[in-house]
Parts: C-alpha cells; sequence; structure tokens
C-alpha cells in the first residue's frame, strides 16, 4: 500500500502575542471539528453539514481581520507563564476592573470581539510557568485547572447568549515538542479532569477539548480512555497541518491493522470511530489544518520524518485548492464541525514555518484567502477511494478435489487509485505468495502451480486470495478445496502429447522437444512424462536402450546419447494424473550415423 508520512517532528516556540514577526513561527499539524448540539454556537455559514471556517491569529489584535475574513471560530494561543509569571494568583483582574497586564487586556479585548460577532474563541492553554513547571508539562493538575477555572469564570459570557468559549487543555500534549518529556496519557488525564470540573464550575457553557492531538491520534485517545477520561470533555481536538505536508486531503493510508493512518487527513474518521467505539459520540475540531505555500522543490523539507525526501510545500494556488478540498471532506462527516487554518498571516520564520498564512507577509491576501471564505457554503465533495478492487478467483474452483499440484490464479480491477497488491494465503492467512510489481487491471497473476500444495494433508484446505489497492482498501475470497488420496480421482480430460517434427542429432547427441498438449490455458498438469529411446538391432526388433523423466507442466527436450549408429525410434509416455487421462504420443524415428 501506498505510505506517505508526513513528517511528525515539531517547531519552533508559540509566538506570544508581542513577539516581533520574525518569532512569529509555527509547527503546522492535523485538524479537527465537532458535530451535534455544539453546531448551532457555531453559527455556521452555508449548509447545516459544512465544518465552520476558522483561523489561527498569533496576535490578539488581529482578532477583527479574522473576523472580516469570515472567520466561526478564532483560535488565540494563551501561555500560562504570560498570566502568573511569579505565582498563582488567577486571571486578573475580575471583570469591570482596571486591565494592567497587556496580556490580559489583548485576550480580554480579543475575546469579547469574537463572542460579540457571534464566533467562537478557542483558547489553546500552554506554557506552564516555572515555578509550576516540571520539565515543560504542568508539574499539578490542581494548579493548572485553577489558572483555567479563573480564566473560565472572568471571561464567561456576560449572557448565555453571547455564545460560547472553547478551551483545549495544553496544545499536542502527545508530543514531546510540547509536553516537555515523554507524553504521558495518565498524567495528561488528570490534567484533563481537574480542568474540565474548573472551567464548567466558572463557565457552564463553555467546551473543553482534550489537548489537540499530532495528526490523528487515535492510541493516544484510546489511552485517554483506558485513564478515566470519559465524561471529562465535549470534544476531541486534532490537528492535521504536519510538517511539509504536501499529500491531498483525500490521500491516505493504512496501518497494518487496516485503520486510516495517524497523519493522513482523513484519520479523523478513526478519531469518531474510537469515540463510537467508547459509547461517546462528541464533536471533532480540527483547530490546526493548512498547507505551507513555499512551492519548494524536491528535497527542500527540512523537518521532521521526510526531511531531504520531499518539496516543503506547495505553491500558493495548490494552497488554495487543498483548503477548498480539506472543507468539502469535512462536510462529508458532520461530527467534523470546525475547521481552523493555520493561519492567518505568513511571518519571517524561514521557508516552510513561515508560509502557512491565508494572508503574505505585505499583508496582501494570498489565493488562499478567498477559498476560505468560500469555505462555510462548501457542501460534500469527492474525497478519497474507499471502494476496493473488484476480484476473480480463477483457480482453484470451488469445491476442487485435487491430488497432486493446485493452481492459484485471479485477477482484479481498481477503478480508483490503483491496484496494489494480490496476497494467496491458505488455512487461515497462512503466506503463500504476492504480486505487486507488475499487477494490470483484468489481468490473471498466480502460481501454475503452487508445488508446495502438494505438502498439504490430505483433508479439507481454504485458499484465500486478496486483492488491495493503493490506498490499502481490499477484498478478500476464499475458495474450499479437498487434497485427496493418489487414485482417489480418475482422470476424465483428454490431453494429448505433441512431438517436434524430427529429432535433431549432432555427434551422436540426439535431441527431442515437445509438450503435452489439450491443457486449458492457464491451469498445470501434474505428474511426469517419460521418454522411450529405442533402437533397431540386426534382427530388425527395437530395444528400449534409454529412458529419461520430465514435468509433465512444461515443455520438454529429452537428450540420448547414442552410442550405436542405426535406426532408432522414441516416443513419450503420459501416465495421467486427475483430472486428466494419460496419453502416450506416436513414435518418431530418425537415424544416427
Amino acid at each position: 500500500m501506498l505510505r506517505f508520512l508526513e513528517g511528525r517532528g515539531c517547531c519552533a516556540r508559540l509566538p506570544t502575542p508581542l513577539d516581533p514577526p520574525e518569532n512569529r513561527m509555527h509547527v503546522p499539524r492535523r485538524l479537527a471539528t465537532m458535530a451535534g448540539a455544539l453546531i448551532a454556537t457555531l453559527a455556521m455559514a452555508g449548509p447545516a453539514h459544512a465544518a465552520a471556517p476558522g483561523v489561527n491569529i498569533s496576535d490578539y489584535a488581529d482578532a477583527q481581520v479574522a473576523l472580516d475574513a469570515g472567520a466561526k471560530q478564532v483560535r488565540f494561543f494563551v501561555r500560562w507563564r504570560d498570566f502568573e509569571p511569579t505565582g498563582p494568583q488567577g486571571y486578573l483582574p475580575k471583570q469591570g476592573a482596571v486591565v494592567p497586564n497587556v496580556f490580559t487586556r489583548g485576550l480580554t479585548e480579543g475575546v469579547d470581539r469574537v463572542l460579540n460577532a457571534g464566533a467562537t474563541p478557542i483558547l489553546a492553554i500552554l506554557d506552564a510557568p516555572a515555578w509550576a513547571a516540571k520539565s515543560g508539562h504542568p508539574r499539578s493538575a490542581v494548579e493548572y485547572a485553577a489558572f483555567v477555572g479563573s480564566l473560565a469564570a472572568n471571561l464567561a459570557p456576560k449572557r448565555p447568549t453571547d455564545g460560547r468559549i472553547a478551551y483545549e487543555i495544553w496544545n499536542e500534549p502527545d508530543a514531546a515538542e510540547f509536553w516537555g518529556s515523554n507524553p504521558d496519557p495518565a498524567a495528561y488525564t488528570a490534567l484533563l479532569k481537574a480542568s474540565y470540573v474548573a472551567i464548567k464550575a466558572g463557565d457552564s457553557t463553555a467546551s473543553v477539548l482534550t489537548g489537540p492531538t499530532t495528526g490523528n491520534n487515535f492510541a493516544w485517545l484510546e489511552a485517554l480512555y483506558a485513564n478515566g477520561a470519559q465524561g471529562f470533555f465535549d470534544g476531541v481536538s486534532v490537528h492535521t497541518d504536519t510538517a511539509c505536508s504536501v499529500a491531498a486531503p483525500d490521500n491516505f493510508y493504512r496501518d497494518p491493522d487496516g485503520r486510516i493512518g495517524q497523519y493522513a487527513f482523513l484519520g479523523y474518521r478513526e478519531i469518531h470511530n474510537t469515540m463510537l467505539a467508547h459509547g461517546d459520540d462528541k464533536p471533532i475540531w480540527m483547530s490546526e489544518l493548512g498547507w505551507s505555500s513555499t512551492g519548494g522543490g524536491p528535497g527542500s523539507c527540512t523537518r521532521g520524518a521526510s526531511a531531504g525526501q520531499k518539496p516543503s510545500g506547495v505553491d500558493q494556488a495548490t494552497q488554495a485548492q487543498l483548503l477548498t478540498h480539506a472543507f468539502q471532506c469535512m462536510a462529508q462527516d458532520p461530527y467534523v464541525i470546525a475547521g481552523t487554518v493555520f493561519t492567518l498571516r505568513d511571518s519571517s520564520a524561514p521557508g516552510e514555518l513561515g508560509n502557512y498564512g491565508l494572508l503574505g507577509r505585505d499583508g496582501r491576501p494570498k489565493p488562499s484567502m478567498a477559498a476560505f471564505k468560500q469555505a462555510g457554503a462548501l457542501g460534500p465533495g469527492p474525497c478519497g477511494d474507499f471502494d476496493s478492487p473488484a476480484l476473480t478467483v480463477i483457480f482453484p474452483t470451488p469445491g476442487q478435489q485435487y491430488t497432486d499440484r493446485l493452481d492459484l490464479r485471479a485477477s482484479a480491477v481498481d477503478t480508483g487509485v490503483g491496484l496494489s497488491r494480490i496476497t494467496y494465503t491458505y488455512d487461515g492467512g497462512q503466506r503463500i505468495g504476492s504480486f505487486a510489481d507488475t499487477l494490470v487491471d483484468g489481468k490473471p497473476f498466480g502460481l501454475s502451480p503452487w508445488f508446495s500444495s502438494s505438502r498439504l494433508p490430505l483433508g479439507p484446505h481454504r485458499i484465500e486470495v486478496t486483492a488491495r489497492d493503493k490506498n490499502g482498501n481490499q477484498t478478500t475470497k476464499a475458495v474450499d478445496v479437498t487434497r485427496v488420496a493418489p487414485g482417489a480421482l480418475k482422470g476424465t480430460l483428454p490431453v494429448s502429447v505433441s512431438l517436434a517434427k524430427k529429432v535433431t542429432c549432432k555427434k551422436r547427441v540426439c535431441t527431442l522437444k515437445g509438450a503435452l498438449r489439450g491443457v486449458p490455458g492457464g491451469t498445470s498438469v501434474g505428474g511426469k512424462l517419460s521418454v522411450q529411446w529405442q533402437f533397431k538391432n540386426s534382427k530388425g526388433q527395437y530395444r528400449t536402450l534409454s529412458g529419461g523423466l520430465a514435468h509433465a507442466n512444461n515443455p520438454f527436450a529429452f537428450t540420448l546419447k547414442a552410442k550405436r549408429a542405426g535406426r532408432w525410434r522414441v516416443r513419450v509416455v503420459y501416465g495421467g494424473v486427475a483430472p486428466y487421462k494419460g496419453a502416450t504420443s506416436k513414435y518418431r524415428s530418425f537415424r544416427v550415423t
């Protein structure tokens, strides 16, 4: 199957609202959305099934620019260390008081602006201050929860009709780049549970989201469930803007177990499947999605698993096309309720990291801005080939009995991404072999014969044939056969032994060529061919002086090293192996000088 693994490594620290542009860099990841009752709170434009478009900003002052572009969510990075740099004091001051802290003032004004526009603020709360940090992540779930609880209480909408705020508990906690040490689902679950209780106490209307995962990390989500996270989140957040991603949103691969891979855009479907398996039908928020418009050449990627092996990005026109395609894909799945593009503005960061914006460095709109403005009105569009190949098993035939060897032959057709492999197994997946490099739609591939089938014990067996396409979609068919003892079956199909018109001799070395005829195309025949070389003696009688054996399945060439000159003749005999009868050729006469 096709395995495109986008870069998994993350990049520099997140920007502060007051950072100079050259420091406003970010790491692309994957995307998230939600469904159900929360759809109404997003004030979505266009069809109800379309994921509401949003945008990430690195400066609180850009909230209005995002809203003017049509954003229905605006995602803010809230760095805990900026608000409580020296110790626990909560989000100060209370509503209505003078706001001395520039970070507090900027966040308050930005959130109010988004709420007043009928949109949804998404607050990603990360970066523990030094006094509260342990290896980069919070040392205490209680301390972190106290801060986010005070934040929720002070930012809560003044009236229920003002909308709601979504809180992401940390950012990519499944990655060491943000957690600061080996990701710990147990420790993170404790952080999530404490934060959920504190936020709901401060603002009962808030939406509490899991920290967005790198890609669609359903294994991480499964680990959260295992540690008791169920009931302590309102939605799952994901990031699909992986490093140097150039693949279209409908381009996916599968893991060995058949699940869509974590780093495929459509892997959010496995996030949803994981929730459903635990009885949850909660929405997905794609809080980062996007493609960098570097237009980089082959090998220009400098980050992640594919560094030096792929382009660093796409051109600006393709960036816009991929963005449109992404929203068409998400529109197929109503549980994806938010698609938040990373990011509003290009920065002066080098290469890939500086070119994810809807606006260029000069503030001018890129083609992706026009695509973004239309995203909320998009309906479902074609997204991914999930159709399995059509498979035809030619041999063996259902219920076939055999004594010697089986033929294996099948063909497949895939009208989507194309065939990847035809695989043969037996008796529950024991490997026989596979064909991959030269597959052609409708062309039979297999083993004629499968020699090892003669080693199977007598009795019933099952032959399994699997056709897989390049997206990992597969079709499997099974055929039951039975191996019976030699002699248990009678030959019923006639064959003939065909010889070359003449025996060729050179210095008393003579060669006879031929083949068994009458075997249907694509089938093999078991058993051996024997040759009878006969010399005519002085009494005019033919005596057999030499013989030999050859596999009946292949054309043959028997050779005689004649010790006597004179008249000779030769014939070939096939003893017959069911379902084929025996056969004997006519004599071919020749002279040795």
